[in-house]
């Protein structure tokens, strides 16, 4: 991670000429440089160490907001310190896989309003910027809304939350009355406010000098600025349409936000049996390893060896082992899902571990058929269940080797998510052999398939497991990631740039 290091401090204070109003053009490029004030003490959350170094969720809180505005785009990120400056850098510098680059800046007033922190960025940022405090913890998302309602900004926009009622420390919210889109008027004790600020904006360098003049006439708070931009009709509130986020001051909203980081690792395509069974598991483990050195990689591994012994239980046979089996194939299924938790709570996600996932995945899987045909083999299952045991195993193996060629060739992805079949476009015409295929994909998920082999086990009939796995690998696994590689193959091929012909001489 490259950082510099920069000194500067707000010169005499000027009332310059009137606010200019630099609008972002359609055409701008994306915002990356961010301004991110951590110069505060912090003393509300109690403890001698500096607020933005307490870590929520093993992340120390500046780090948790400079992963999310890099997810956001950001390369650059511009650092306001004062109290405790020293340990907070050296909380940062030793976090090798943040790769915005972070400039340094030094607020001498440090314990003064925040205006003052804005204003000594004002040297280094010459273009629109995101603006956040250190103790706000949000998700890309939010800031992504921000940059969808760019165009036509002219000093500064707000991400405001209209949910007022939500809000579990309202008194000390900065509160934001809203008119026709605009800010009318901001601060902690206006009356007849309508949306809460959020702590995250998207700013010209109109904030300078906005905070100037606020500043001279006795106001130095980043509120100030803003209601002076306001005043000229220069703020925007953006709807933060539900977005995540919440301000720490105190440990009780650690514990909030703590609690909000967790809700949103429920993914948009969890089934119920993910939603309802596994993530209530898995999160509450996610929440006890977050703030340890457990790597994602280290849980997938450990997720395989739980799929090992599984199917080691399922090759000895007789009903007793085969429920122990498929408790632990449950139990396996939960911590697949922990890995990519903790990828997401410490930004720790990467096309390696992505691949570690899929194998470990896929030998888990592959294994457990293996041992479960020796078992209904060793207890004197009827032939058709031997057999189509491995055929089973034959077809699974074709289909996970043609699903690790589409990855392969893609480049983009190390999940087997990731990998698109026909009957999943949402475009074309939805027959009855799609929903079929629909159904069969959704059943032939890791969370289903794991309670389907609890249950037979449950029920005594694990072996019934084996005809359809067979059958349906064969008929429906093969063929159709047969079909994703050779069409993502084909895609490949129409897109390839034609070599330029050379002149003969």
């Amino acid at each position: 991670m490259n950082r510099s290091a920069l000194k500067a401090s707000p010169e005499t204070l000027e009332v310059e000429a009137p606010l200019r109003r630099p609008s972002l053009a359609p055409a701008s490029p994306p915002v990356t440089h961010a301004l991110v004030l951590a110069a505060g003490r912090g003393s509300r959350l109690g403890g001698d160490r500096p607020k933005p170094t307490r870590t929520l969720l093993g992340v120390p809180l500046l780090a948790r907001t400079l992963f999310t505005l890099e997810a956001a785009g950001v390369t650059d990120a511009y650092v306001v310190l004062g109290y405790g400056a020293g340990a907070i850098r050296d909380s940062i510098e030793a976090i090798e896989r943040l790769n915005v680059r972070v400039h340094w800046l030094h607020n001498e007033r440090w314990d003064r309003p925040n205006g003052w922190s804005v204003l000594t960025a004002e040297s280094s940022l010459h273009q629109p910027f995101f603006l956040s405090m250190a103790d706000h913890v949000f998700d890309a998302s939010a800031a992504e809304r921000l940059l969808e309602g760019a165009q036509g900004l002219e000093g500064i926009d707000l991400l405001v939350d209209r949910d007022v009622e939500r809000i579990d420390d309202v008194e000390e919210a900065t509160k934001v009355r809203v008119q026709d889109g605009r800010i009318v008027d901001i601060g902690k004790s206006i009356t007849g406010y309508d949306a809460i600020d959020t702590g995250l904006f998207l700013a010209t360098p109109a904030l300078f000098q906005a905070l100037r003049e606020s500043t001279a006439l006795g106001g130095e708070t980043l509120s100030d600025g803003v209601q002076r931009l306001a005043e000229a009709g220069m703020a925007r509130a953006i709807d933060g349409d539900g977005a995540s986020w919440q301000d720490v001051d105190t440990p009780e909203d650690m514990v909030r936000a703590e609690r909000k980081l967790l809700e949103q690792l429920r993914g948009r395509h969890d089934g119920p049996i993910a939603r309802y069974l596994n993530r209530p598991i898995s999160t509450r483990i996610s929440r006890r390893i977050a703030g340890t050195r457990i790597t994602p990689n280290q849980v997938s591994v450990g997720a395989l060896g739980v799929g090992l012994l599984s199917a080691a239980f399922a090759a000895v046979g007789g009903f007793g082992w085969w429920l122990v089996t498929g408790i632990l194939v449950q139990l396996a299924s939960i911590l697949d899902g922990v890995d990519g938790e903790i990828a997401r709570l410490k930004f720790q996600g990467s096309l390696k571990g992505e691949w570690v996932d899929t194998i470990c995945d896929n030998v888990s899987y592959l294994v457990f058929l293996i041992g479960l045909t020796i078992g209904a083999y060793r207890t004197g299952a009827p032939e058709l269940f031997v057999w189509t045991g491995a055929a089973a195993i034959v077809a699974s193996f074709l289909g996970l080797t043609n699903i690790n060629l589409y990855l392969a060739r893609e480049r983009s992805s190390g999940s087997a998510r990731s990998v698109r079949y026909g009957y999943q476009d949402e475009t074309k015409d939805v027959t009855l052999l799609t929903r079929i295929m629909r159904v069969m994909h959704y059943v032939g998920k890791q969370d289903m398939f794991s309670v389907v082999i609890l249950l037979l086990a449950i029920f005594g009939q694990l072996t019934l497991l084996l005809p359809i796995v067979g059958v349906g690998a064969t008929l429906v696994l093969v063929p159709t990631t047969t079909r994703a590689v050779v069409v993502a193959a084909w895609r490949r091929r129409r897109v390839a740039p034609v070599p330029a012909l050379r002149e003969e001489s």
